[in-house]
């Protein structure tokens, strides 16, 4: 049996030790924001299924983006491990209240930082979210495969060419699910980034609780 660091064993642009993996989703949200996130996981794909090179920015960007990937997979496998559940009990009559998803990081919109792809009980309990991102493929597997695409996105050669099986559909969908999971997880839950407390203020001035 593999020990709780079985992440570090199967990490590829990640591999510092975790401590506390919330910290780690309030890091990668201090770093971008959701609607970015969002963006990023759908031009690597895009890439890796063409012929064209991800061309957002430079090469080192996207690993830098990976990094960051797999350090937020990371701290969902350590949090998954626990099988917790959400500790707010959000009715659907709640459910635009932005108090519940708006994120405030820089220059972000409630609606930018509203989910797109999470059903409604995984909107009201994210890690739902995190459940079903490993039951649909283990952590090694995640690894593998984004080891795969990561090389077709900055090559002229798209999976298929490179004799690469893979749907990118599902993992548009579980990848997107999961950064909107640890979104919500971040403004619900966690209120300090390093021991310094996260803005409570929306842009028009008005005070949010996370």
């Amino acid at each position: 049996m593999r020990k709780q660091d079985e992440y570090l064993a199967t990490s590829h642009w990640y591999r510092e030790v975790i401590t506390d993996p919330y910290q780690i989703i309030a890091e990668f949200f201090s770093a971008d924001d959701i609607a970015s996130y969002r963006e990023h996981i759908e031009t690597l794909l895009l890439a890796a299924h063409s012929n064209d090179i991800w061309n957002k920015s430079s090469p080192g960007d996207l690993l830098y983006y990976l990094k960051l990937l797999e350090s937020v997979i990371n701290a969902a496998f350590l949090i998954n491990k626990h099988k917790k559940h959400s500790p707010l009990n959000i009715s659907e009559r709640d459910i635009f209240n932005p108090n519940l998803y708006f994120g405030g990081h820089g220059g972000a919109t409630e609606w930018g930082c509203f989910p797109r792809a999470l059903s409604l009980e995984e909107y009201q309990d994210p890690y739902l979210a995190f459940r079903a991102f490993f039951k649909f493929m283990t952590l090694d597997q995640w690894k593998e495969e984004l080891t795969e695409i990561s090389e077709c996105a900055l090559v002229n050669m798209s999976l298929t060419e490179g004799g690469v099986e893979i749907d990118t559909l599902p993992l548009y969908i579980h990848l997107t699910k999961l950064v909107e999971a640890a979104h919500l997880i971040d403004v619900r839950e966690i209120n300090h980034i390093g021991g310094h407390i996260k803005s409570r203020i929306k842009p028009d001035n008005h005070w949010i609780r996370h």
